[in-house]
């Protein structure tokens, strides 16, 4: 997870905290320009800023039960208690732990006791109802303690179903959490789960914000892989001891992993995303491919050739599901018999398809079948760097750019690209070197203007980074995406009356370019209170491209915001239809099931809402 558990929940508590939007598009993120939400800073966009979370008014005190509230809070006991519970706290490190006696509710003054008291304690775990039930309060109180102390003395032996039959007895005097709890401890020790969740959901609706009851129904839920419970249990508690329960935050990061592991293996699916990302991955690249020729003038082109060009046309036209057709329509016509060279540019683009779908794997192996036909074609090498690169492989990726340069270097495609390395690494020195080396040796290609000026933001150079941008315009002043990626930088900066200008100008141009609308409907949001114009813009986008990622990830950081929680979560879940990759799947799960959690424990303890303070 890219925030910590506390950060996350921190942020989703209150609809009340003020929020500083980012929107962003991968193209600063990322080597192809693609628009996915993981490369777009996609949490950036749809998570509330991080907030610390303190001022809980509210403590509860584990070390004394229902029935027993003469110790004081800061008797010796407690303070031992408390000891011991920091000191398991640093060593623990996000396993479920062993049971040990400091788990229970044991006062050290009650941990050893007379034989007559026990004989005493045994014998009234035979008493009738009758019996019981003419006892007066003071009496069943203390015999009920005297049960949970045998009962504590047989759990620090390990003998657990001894144990069980002495807080049974207790509860029949008293109903208290801990005795519930201490109860449950047991089951645990016997991986009786259900039995600690039954003990455990009975400690709860008496005390509902007994942390030791959460925590270890919490832990047997985990036990059982029912994670969505787990995790809502480690949240509760996280909330409610102020994140100083580093056993509860880590669990959490612990259980939210494998929920969205376990999620994202059972639903992904090669997906083709939608037109505006494939389009951003395109337009990074100075052409798509070569058209297939006849062999001579009197030569017509065979069928697979044929259906090979009409693919190449569809994707010009950004008809690309189509284009996927006709393009497996050739290799399986078999393109590679009649014509080598467009073999390898077939290959090479349904590599493309299929790493763009999240099929690393089957990307890989058609880069290779390209890389067979022609070791020395260029374009598939910055394909397959632009892949490594995505799975975070930047070592590799560059010695794959190096060779693309070495057999070419006159390509400006390959210093662009190397400078998208150099991005990632947040060495905007020498990318800004790639940059302009790249628009020195083809001045029509717009994407290192763009990155150029990002990284010249990012170095603090702002002046020079106008004129980048600046220079660009004037050279290409009907280019829509050029002027959305202005407009977005000068958004970032706080210039918001201008960025909306060059959205304005960027849709003008193409108004089919969904970018500029879901970037200036956060900027809308963010600089004024005109709430409706930023949902009609989004509405827009999703208009021109319905499965558009970056207008999911704003209404959901929107949603948010507003506290209009179940619509967040409508659309965190057609994030999660539109995830095309695993790891992005993990992502996307991750957050939902955060908020999911967080949205839960405001509707079931509503009341401690107030006692939350925010600050920046």
């Amino acid at each position: 997870m890219s925030e910590s558990f506390t950060e996350k929940s921190s942020e989703i508590i209150s609809n009340a905290a003020s929020a500083e939007i980012t929107s962003s598009s991968s193209l600063f993120t990322t080597t192809s320009g693609a628009s996915s939400p993981k490369d777009w800073k996609f949490w950036a966009a749809v998570i509330v800023p991080s907030v610390a979370i303190a001022g809980l008014t509210y403590y509860y005190l584990t070390s004394t039960s229902d029935s027993d509230k003469s110790q004081k809070p800061d008797s010796p006991a407690t303070k031992s208690k408390k000891s011991r519970s920091k000191s398991k706290k640093k060593k623990s490190k996000g396993a479920v732990s062993a049971l040990k006696a400091e788990e229970l509710e044991i006062d050290a003054s009650r941990a050893s006791f007379s034989p007559e008291i026990k004989e005493d304690a045994t014998a009234s775990l035979n008493i009738s109802d009758s019996e019981l039930a003419a006892l007066k309060d003071s009496e069943k109180k203390s015999t009920a303690q005297n049960l949970k102390a045998i009962g504590n003395k047989l759990f620090n032996n390990k003998q657990f179903d001894e144990a069980i039959e002495y807080y049974t007895g207790a509860l029949r005097y008293c109903e208290d959490s801990v005795f519930y709890a201490n109860r449950a401890a047991c089951y645990e020790a016997l991986k009786m789960h259900d039995q600690v969740i039954k003990d455990c959901s009975a400690a709860l609706k008496i005390n509902k914000t007994y942390a030791k009851a959460l925590m270890r129904r919490a832990k047997a839920y985990e036990m059982q892989e029912n994670y969505k419970d787990s995790l809502y249990d480690f949240t509760v508690t996280a909330i409610i001891e102020k994140f100083k329960n580093v056993v509860a935050t880590e669990s959490s990061e612990r259980v939210i992993k494998k929920l969205a592991e376990k999620e994202a293996k059972e639903i992904m699916m090669p997906r083709v995303p939608s037109n505006s990302f494939i389009s951003g991955y395109f337009n990074s690249f100075t052409s798509l491919a070569n058209l297939a020729t006849p062999a001579s003038e009197d030569q017509p082109l065979s069928q697979a050739e044929q259906d090979f060009n009409e693919a190449i046309n569809l994707a010009d036209a950004k008809k690309y599901a189509t284009s996927i057709e006709k393009l497996q329509k050739s290799i399986d016509d078999g393109i590679e018999s009649v014509n080598l060279a467009a073999a390898a540019d077939a290959y090479s683009l349904r590599g493309v398809f299929n790493f763009l779908k999240g099929s690393s794997d089957l990307a890989n192996k058609d880069f290779e079948l390209t890389l067979k036909i022609d070791p020395n074609h260029a374009l598939t090498l910055y394909r397959k760097s632009n892949m490594l690169a995505e799975i975070k492989q930047l070592d590799e990726a560059m010695e794959l750019l190096d060779q693309a340069i070495a057999l070419n270097s006159n390509d400006a495609q390959g210093y662009f690209h190397k400078g998208q390395i150099y991005f990632l690494k947040t060495d905007y020195h020498n990318s800004s070197l790639m940059y302009k080396k790249a628009i020195e040796l083809n001045d029509d290609y717009v994407y290192p203007y763009i990155q150029s000026g990002v990284s010249l933001f990012k170095l603090g150079q702002i002046s020079e980074a106008n004129s980048v941008f600046e220079s660009a315009i004037n050279k290409f002043p009907t280019r829509s995406d050029l002027l959305n990626y202005y407009g977005e930088i000068l958004a970032e900066n706080g210039r918001t009356a201008e960025a909306t200008k060059y959205f304005d100008k960027s849709i003008e141009i193409d108004s089919n370019n969904p970018l500029p609308y879901v970037n200036k409907a956060l900027t809308v949001f963010q600089s004024s209170d005109k709430v409706d114009n930023a949902f009609s813009l989004i509405n827009q986008a999703l208009t021109v491209d319905p499965e558009c990622e970056l207008a999911i990830a704003a209404l959901s950081q929107i949603y948010l915001q507003l506290g209009l929680f179940e619509d967040t979560m409508r659309m965190l879940d057609r994030a999660v239809e539109l995830a095309k990759s695993e790891d992005e799947l993990v992502s996307t799960i991750t957050f939902r099931e955060t908020t999911s959690a967080q949205y839960r424990f405001i509707k079931e303890y509503p009341e401690m809402l107030g006692n939350f303070e925010y600050a920046r």
